[in-house]
């Protein structure tokens, strides 16, 4: 054997306990990780809402849309790709329409509701975990309530969005601290 192999120290044996606390640190930077691309991905949500609602907001409809021959349509109904190219959108259509494909029941639109509802309601923010669709349905169903309430504007209803969005950017801020702390 070689002398230089021979003068090199022996790597002491990694513990079993070291092992664990390193593979529970690495699970908990991959849940916070996780949790993090949930908020970014409602936060970006509500902004592109927020600006499809800043450019055309309507009321007692999910949208309007003009036809061919240069009707307004007010929609009553959402469907997979319906009021991509309205022209205003009612508070939760526009959730419902850039979650494409139209709908509120997928994981990112829930928790944008959630959090636009939690917010409305004085709570915090809700957007890390999903809810049960019919209690989605349900806060969507008060969301346009009061979307549709007859001393509502278009101040109100972009007011409740950028509140939603900075009560995410709170919590955003507070969970990247957590993983740093958690990374080092």
């Amino acid at each position: 054997m070689p002398d230089s192999l021979l003068q090199q120290p022996l790597l002491a044996p990694v513990g079993l306990r070291t092992r664990w606390r390193d593979r529970r640190r690495l699970h908990r930077v991959d849940r916070l990780g996780a949790r993090l691309a949930r908020l970014d991905a409602v936060d970006a949500v509500l902004a592109r809402a927020h600006d499809r609602l800043a450019s055309g907001w309507v009321q007692d409809a999910w949208f309007t849309t003009i036809d061919d021959e240069g009707v307004q349509l007010h929609v009553g109904t959402l469907r997979a790709h319906d009021g991509e190219r309205s022209e205003r959108a009612c508070l939760v259509a526009a959730v419902a329409i850039e979650s494409l494909p139209g709908t509120i029941t997928g994981p990112v639109a829930q928790r944008a509701i959630g959090t636009m509802w939690n917010v409305l309601h004085g709570g915090g923010v809700s957007s890390d975990w999903g809810t049960p669709p019919g209690v989605t349905a349900a806060r969507a169903y008060d969301l346009v309530r009061w979307n549709d309430a007859t001393d509502r504007r278009q101040t109100d209803v972009l007011a409740l969005v950028s509140a939603s969005r900075a009560s995410l950017a709170h919590t955003t801020t507070a969970v990247r601290t957590e993983l740093t702390n958690a990374s080092a």
